[in-house]
């Protein structure tokens, strides 16, 4: 059974960028094109293109806004929310078959390793907003 879900996914033919765009939109919700180039760390014609690309598998809509017909944005249509759900329910699956088979004192060093990313994360993400403010 996982492993045909997992197959499904994989089916999809997704780069990674295309993954990082979905997986944005499901957590942000909709979002400027501007914004998805922002945070993916591209430029807005390589955005586009992922977008394209995710628009022609039926995964996200580009609507425009309609109080600045300029500005494009971008949501997950019915197809991507399920597409997304999709591939965490499968991950969460895996997560736990795999701490399944750990002992209560290698399940705590995992989740104290988890923690110490996050809080690492947390600061860089702090620095580097501080450093965009002080531009």
């Amino acid at each position: 059974m996982y492993s045909g879900r997992l197959h499904e996914w994989q089916g999809m033919d997704l780069s990674i960028s295309q993954f990082n765009t979905l997986v944005m939109l499901k957590q942000m919700g909709s979002m400027r094109m501007g914004m998805i180039s922002y945070y993916l760390k591209n430029t807005l014609a390589a955005t586009t293109s992922i977008v394209d690309r995710l628009e022609k598998k039926n995964l996200v809509v580009r609507t425009k806004d309609p109080e600045d017909r300029r500005v494009v944005i971008c949501e997950l249509t019915e197809e991507g929310q399920k597409a997304t759900e999709r591939f965490w329910r499968v991950a969460r699956e895996a997560a736990l078959r795999v701490a399944g088979k750990w002992d209560q004192e290698q399940l705590e060093s995992v989740v104290n390793a988890l923690e110490l990313i996050l809080r690492t994360h947390k600061e860089i993400v702090q620095s580097g907003v501080s450093s965009r403010a002080n531009e």
